[in-house]
């Protein structure tokens, strides 16, 4: 007689989660620089002094900052002639936080970027999207 199919024991699968590279991860942020308009770019300047080439995807590596507003442009998070204001950055500070406490990429460049709103005059300004 043989024995049933039914009656064998599965082997747990083991199913290793597919996360992507950090090589993939930064080609992705690279992509998404193409979405940050003239303004982005030059907020990005002013807080974290790197220039982002205009209109193509950045060759090399670009900053936790540039790569969180590109991100939320390409997102939806951020709409297509949307600026970028004093608010919107403290959001993006406080969901960084509340995502990872005490590893807030952006934390470091929030000063400087605000203060350039400011210096610019965009900083009062009311955001009633964020």
């Amino acid at each position: 007689m043989s024995v049933s199919r039914l009656n064998r024991t599965q082997q747990p699968s083991t199913v290793t989660p597919v996360r992507p590279s950090a090589r993939e991860r930064h080609q992705n942020a690279r992509d998404d620089a193409a979405s940050l308009t003239d303004r982005d770019r030059e907020l990005i300047y002013q807080a974290t002094g790197q220039r982002i080439g205009d209109g193509q995807p950045n060759a090399g590596w670009i900053n936790s900052l540039a790569a969180a507003i590109a991100a939320d442009r390409t997102g939806g998070r951020l709409a297509p002639g949307q600026e970028v204001t004093a608010a919107y950055l403290k959001d993006l500070s406080r969901r960084w936080d509340q995502a990872a406490p005490g590893r807030n990429p952006v934390a470091g460049y929030l000063e400087p970027a605000l203060r350039y709103l400011s210096q610019r005059g965009d900083g009062n300004r009311l955001d009633v999207s964020a």
